[in-house]
């Protein structure tokens, strides 16, 4: 879920689990659409409550590797500044949060993933990435 705030910067997270930031998200639970898994898990990871009226669709990404290819949704909301007040991280996952903006995020400051990446270059609707061994 890209959360992006009225002065363009977004909300990404660091989970325990990656070496790399990412969006909130991740997996469809069963019976569960694209739209639903996103808010829910955006709901589980860092405490926001979205509505799916207030929610719209940017891309998907065709990920592929020598292991898997996956599809990932990517939805897009804006925050007002009381729902940054909100943040509460999934102390199970989620290490960290920050907001940052599309300059920064090009000065590869930190360990991006590639859907932050797109973001950054502004890439909507269908993308395809591959990606190696080991990562993004």
């Amino acid at each position: 879920m890209v959360l992006e705030n009225s002065v363009g910067q977004v909300l990404i997270v660091k989970a325990n689990y990656k070496p790399y930031w990412t969006f909130p998200g991740g997996i469809i639970d069963p019976n569960e659409t694209p739209l639903e898994g996103a808010i829910r898990e955006t709901h589980e990871e860092v405490g926001i409550t979205l509505r799916p009226e207030n929610v719209s669709f940017v891309a998907v990404v065709n990920r592929k590797s020598d292991f898997a290819e996956t599809y990932q949704f990517i939805f897009k909301a804006t925050l007002d500044s009381g729902s940054l007040a909100d943040v509460m991280l999934q102390q199970s996952e989620i290490d960290e949060y920050a907001l940052v903006t599309k300059a920064q995020v090009k000065t590869k400051d930190r360990h991006y993933g590639k859907v932050i990446e797109h973001w950054a270059d502004g890439k909507t609707g269908y993308i395809e990435q591959t990606f190696g061994k080991g990562g993004e």
